[in-house]
């Protein structure tokens, strides 16, 4: 059954909000996924706060501009040799948008390319950005927010916690040192026996 204009109108207001909304938006190759497998990648992005949609190449190309950062990628590309924007709409794609956890929803796209090996990533914009492939599944690696959290705390209370023990150390050999003058003077006013 053929997509009537308003369905393909509808579809490109959507990706346009999409894309005007979201913080970051990853691109996909989903060839060799079947029906069941996308359903599965679009519940665990779900859980991450994210969304993943499937568009032809033609709506995904009317809808970039709506992004102010994707859409200067888009015209540097047609000023120059179109390399950013052809590569990441070579192909079946599908399209991660996310809000706030980019390193979550990147997580969850490089574990299901362990289940479906033709699935790929073809890179990112992600706060402003471009980044490649490589630099997605290097973000993957990353440490979750807490752990990173505690990592940089950690680091900034190692020096507060050594200044705070040479502090209390210069304090009780102060402190040993009055003792030692009082029991030294104690001990000048008893009497000699």
């Amino acid at each position: 059954m053929p997509v009537t204009r308003e369905k393909k109108e509808a579809a490109l207001t959507s990706l346009k909000e999409e894309f005007g909304g979201r913080g970051s938006a990853i691109f996909t190759d989903f060839r060799g996924v079947d029906v069941a497998g996308i359903t599965d990648l679009r519940a665990k992005l779900r859980a991450q706060g994210a969304r993943y949609l499937v568009a032809k190449r033609t709506v995904i190309e009317k809808a970039l501009p709506a992004n102010e950062q994707i859409g200067v990628m888009v015209e540097l590309d047609k000023l120059g040799n179109g390399n950013v924007v052809k590569t990441l709409l070579e192909g079946s794609t599908g399209i991660c948008f996310a809000d706030a956890e980019p390193i979550a929803v990147a997580k969850v796209l490089v574990d299901f390319r362990k289940d479906y090996e033709k699935f790929g990533i073809k890179g990112a914009f992600l706060a402003g950005r471009f980044y490649s492939a490589a630099a997605v599944a290097a973000l993957a690696t990353t440490p979750p927010r807490e752990v990173l959290l505690a990592r940089l705390l950690g680091a900034m209370n190692g020096p507060a916690s050594g200044f705070a023990g040479v502090l209390a150390a210069v304090i009780r050999q102060f402190l040993g040192t009055l003792q030692a003058i009082a029991d030294e003077k104690a001990k000048a006013a008893q009497p000699a026996s």
